[in-house]
């Protein structure tokens, strides 16, 4: 029982650390954003990184190794 109980803090303390990392990554986002001349909305290399996250996600739904049994 006491095992179950600390994996669900670990599992509530990554989920905190991710959504922090990507909420303060979104505000650089936006300051770059605001600085940058060409009128896009997030920078090349977060879209890059968004590319190749759906990539990822297309290859492992394709797969099996994500999504249901």
């Amino acid at each position: 029982m006491l095992f179950r109980l600390i994996l669900i803090v670990f599992l509530i303390v990554a989920l905190a650390l991710a959504v922090t990392s990507v909420m303060s990554m979104l505000r650089a986002a936006r300051s770059h954003a605001q600085d940058a001349t060409e009128g896009t909305a997030l920078p090349s290399s977060i879209r890059t990184v968004a590319y190749v996250l759906l990539i990822v996600l297309m290859f492992g739904v394709a797969t099996g190794w994500l999504g249901a049994v």
